[in-house]
């Protein structure tokens, strides 16, 4: 198939105004010619003209044929087996000598490519492994796929067919092949690949670690070797810190990733390297056998414990220390009232600290500590945070993510109800309720039982009528039987009476019900009541006494002291605790195997809380919210020997504890900055985000980043802003190779909105390439060379024949008709000029 084109068509427009002209001209001349001749020599001009503006629209011919021209890529990187290399060679002679292209050429690649005459002439291409060698040779440690592409794209011709045969085992450490995929598409390259097998043999090596961005000092830290292996092995492998041994493990590699978790503490603060070594049985390559990572070390973290009991202080200390956390332990008359003398702990924790000793100046300094400073607080339980030394409204209750009332929804009352109707209302079904009436004789109207239908209670206390003289004693009597062997963990009496009632020993009664754990409140009514029996009988009951001298108090009185029984729900009874929500303070923990606790606080979680720990009943345990730049967390149980009694001995004790202290330390309530450096295709990508102390995003910065290379040569590079309060920039180092590998350092620089403090938060990061990314004998990446054949229209593993088929392409080639046209309108002239100056010419057509 071929075909004509014509480049301009401008000259047209000379033929239709000059071919006329010729022709008016040849009509109008005088020359004595005859008509024959004067006809010859017509048709000469206008042939002529016509060839000369043919000749002006440069007329092109395009002979098509089905022709290929072929590229052939070889990798000889070091990953590839060097017998392969081989069997490619002579795979490319043969094919090429079967294909028969128009045009081949042939590329040698490593960290670059290089072009050869000849398939055999690869074998004679320069190469080094490790340093040396001559000047230009491929360097085996690296394979840029991309570059390869590139430089064959570049050698096609505009109308060739055009094929690439890429051998290779697709695994790149330079450059990414898929941003020349666009150009070999719209180049109309078909690129057909050929998985290279990978250098055979035993061999494992060390990927990488997986390292904490920062830890701190004597924190247990979790590092991961990442080792790949070719085989099942055993190996030991050494995780070391500046050249001092941390930990060693023998493992089992299985073939493939292995994961091997060390758990470390560093002694030592400030920036340093970590190292970690294979040693393989049956391992027969040791360059690629080491691998490091850099680490920050802070400071221990200091908390500030506050113990409600001093001498049982050493259950939490202890556990804390050993964590690495460093604790100050100062009873609660020592917490300062000024929130600036807390600026030097990252928590405060409050275990069972009475509200009455604590204070409102310290509660409102701890509020502040939390809320404005971005302090922690960790709120321990136990029995002095309840009752009348609570914090049931209280400063500190405000700032808790609980509030110290029972866990059950409690309505609101209607203070015009009689007492025992509003003592009932704020019952629920677990309470038991009763009632005694009395005159001269006691009287169960309503029976002690569990409340189910308060309507029935109500209709009990509906009938209650008035009788004849008062007798305190066998109603107290009563009271004591009905409730001696009740099991629960709060019982109580209110006693309403004007105290007119006839002898009896009163004391011995109220004691010996406070010693069956039977409080007895005492309610005197009217202006003539015995003040002194009513308030003796309290006192010996431990309960409370109240004196009102209008019987429209009373309800209110019932209520208030109801409230008060059921708000201290200290539930001492066995409960096991229960993962609500998972955390990372909860990471590692088994809470299956933990003890159950002897006891907890029944409270009520805040809307904004976050429950993590519950009881089996379904009440709040571990509780933790955001307040202001702070965190605050609630332990609705203890943490000493009294409801954790078991729990002191259950290795989960300490961790659960350290890492809920750390999870509540205060953060940098200042700039915030997250600086990061990674190695992506060979180059090292630098990541910043920057926020200002209220959170907010830290735009248009100009940053700069120090870039040290493993010689100590530095540079800088500027980072562009790619989001809010996000930069990203690329540094122009190479990790090409051998001789590039060693620490590279990355340091924030000051300048370009950057201040010295926020630099210095930022840190210094280091990317350690030990070895070439080439000693990662990884298998051939058979799914990448399968997808750019396919996105290409090549194949993958063709045979010689599928290289060379057409698959409708063609090529054409180009000849331009213009000088054949230009030669015939001089020769046309030269014509024209011999008729009309030949004598012959003359005489023939005359």
């Amino acid at each position: 198939m071929s075909r004509l084109t014509i480049e301009a068509w401008w000259p047209l427009l000379l033929a239709i105004a000059l071919v006329p002209l010729v022709l008016w001209i040849a009509r109008r001349s005088t020359a004595s010619l005859s008509s024959r001749h004067r006809r010859w020599l017509t048709g000469l001009r206008v042939a002529t003209l016509l060839c000369a503006i043919v000749a002006l629209m440069r007329p092109v011919w395009l002979a098509t044929s089905d022709s290929v021209s072929v590229a052939y890529l070889l990798d000889v990187s070091r990953s590839v087996e060097p017998g392969y290399v081989e069997a490619a060679i002579r795979w490319i002679d043969a094919a090429d000598r079967e294909g028969r292209p128009a045009r081949s050429r042939f590329l040698a690649f490593a960290d670059k490519p290089r072009a050869v005459a000849s398939a055999e002439a690869i074998r004679q291409v320069p190469v080094r492994r490790a340093g040396g060698g001559s000047v230009g040779a491929l360097d085996q440690g690296a394979t840029d796929i991309e570059a390869a592409l590139e430089m064959a794209a570049d050698g096609f011709g505009p109308r060739e067919i055009k094929r690439v045969v890429l051998i290779s085992d697709g695994n790149a450490t330079h450059g990414d092949a898929w941003r020349v995929l666009e150009r070999l598409r719209r180049d109309g390259i078909r690129v057909f690949t050929l998985p290279s097998t990978v250098r055979s043999g035993r061999d494992a090596w060390v990927e990488g670690m997986d390292v904490p961005a920062t830890v701190q000092r004597d924190e247990p830290t979790v590092v991961v070797v990442r080792v790949f292996s070719q085989f099942e092995t055993r190996a030991r492998v050494t995780l070391s810190r500046d050249g001092r041994p941390l930990a060693r493990r023998d493992v089992a590699l299985a073939a493939g990733t292995n994961r091997v978790p060390f758990t470390v503490r560093m002694p030592h603060e400030g920036s340093g390297t970590l190292t970690a070594e294979l040693a393989a049985e049956g391992d027969t390559l040791a360059e690629n056998d080491r691998a490091a990572g850099a680490v920050v070390v802070q400071p221990r973290p200091k908390v500030l414990y506050v113990e409600g009991a001093p001498d049982t202080a050493a259950y939490l200390r202890d556990p804390l220390a050993r964590a690495g956390i460093d604790v100050t332990t100062a009873p609660v008359e020592s917490l300062p009232v000024d929130p600036a003398g807390l600026d030097a702990y990252g928590a405060v924790i409050l275990s069972d600290v009475a509200a009455r000793d604590l204070g409102e100046a310290r509660m409102r300094a701890l509020a502040s500590y939390v809320r404005d400073a971005g302090g922690g607080l960790v709120f321990a339980s136990g029995e002095r945070t309840y009752g009348e030394s609570g914090y049931r409204e209280s400063i500190l209750e405000q700032i808790l993510p609980v509030t110290f009332e029972a866990q059950e929804k409690q309505r609101e009352l209607d203070l015009a109800k009689a007492a025992s109707l509003g003592a009932l209302d704020l019952l629920e079904e677990n309470h038991r309720f009763g009632v005694i009436t009395f005159d001269s004789q006691p009287e169960q109207t309503v029976p002690l039982a569990p409340v189910r239908s308060k309507r029935k209670a109500e209709d009990l206390i509906a009938r209650f009528t008035a009788g004849g003289q008062t007798n305190i004693y066998p109603a107290l009597q009563l009271a004591y039987r009905v409730l001696a062997d009740v099991k629960a963990k709060t019982k109580h009496v209110i006693l309403l009476s004007d105290g007119d009632t006839q002898p009896a020993d009163f004391q011995r009664l109220a004691t010996r019900m406070a010693d069956a754990k039977i409080t007895v409140t005492t309610v005197a009514i009217g202006a003539e009541a015995d003040l002194a029996l009513m308030e003796n009988i309290a006192r010996w009951g431990k309960g409370r006494y109240y004196h009102t001298a209008s019987p429209d108090r009373v309800p209110k009185i019932f209520v208030d002291e109801t409230r008060r029984i059921v708000n201290q729900s200290l539930v001492e009874e066995p409960t096991r605790a229960v993962v609500k929500r998972k955390a990372e303070m909860l990471r590692g923990v088994d809470f299956g195997d933990a003890p159950p606790l002897k006891g907890f606080a029944s409270t009520k979680a805040k809307d904004a809380a976050e429950q993590y720990l519950i009881t089996e009943s379904g009440a709040p345990l571990l509780v933790r919210w955001q307040l202001g730049l702070g965190k605050v967390v609630v332990f609705t149980s203890d943490v000493k020997n009294r409801w954790a009694a078991e729990w002191l001995g259950w290795p989960g004790y300490g961790k659960l504890w350290s890492q809920v202290v750390r999870e509540t330390l205060r953060r940098d309530v200042g700039e915030q900055v997250d600086f990061g450096a990674a190695l992506e295709g060979g180059e090292a990508v630098l990541r910043l985000t920057v926020l200002n102390a209220d959170g907010g995003f830290r735009d248009g910065l100009a940053p700069a980043v120090s870039v040290t290379a493993p010689d100590g040569t530095t540079r800088r590079v500027t980072l562009r802003q790619v989001g809010p309060g996000r930069y990203e920039g690329r540094a122009p180092t190479d990790t090409r190779g051998s001789e590039a590998t060693g620490a590279w350092r990355f340091a924030l620089a000051e300048g370009g909105g950057v201040g010295k403090s926020l630099a210095a938060r930022a840190g210094v990061r280091e990317l350690h390439h030990p070895f070439p990314d080439e000693l990662r004998l990884l298998p051939a990446n058979v799914a990448f060379l399968e997808a750019l054949a396919e996105q290409t229209g090549g194949r993958l593993s063709p045979e010689a024949r599928e290289v060379f088929a057409a698959y409708g392409d063609v090529s054409t080639s180009p000849r331009a008709l213009w000088p054949w046209f230009a030669a015939a309108a001089l020769l046309l002239y030269l014509a024209d000029l011999a008729l009309r100056r030949v004598p012959w010419a003359w005489r023939r057509l005359s």
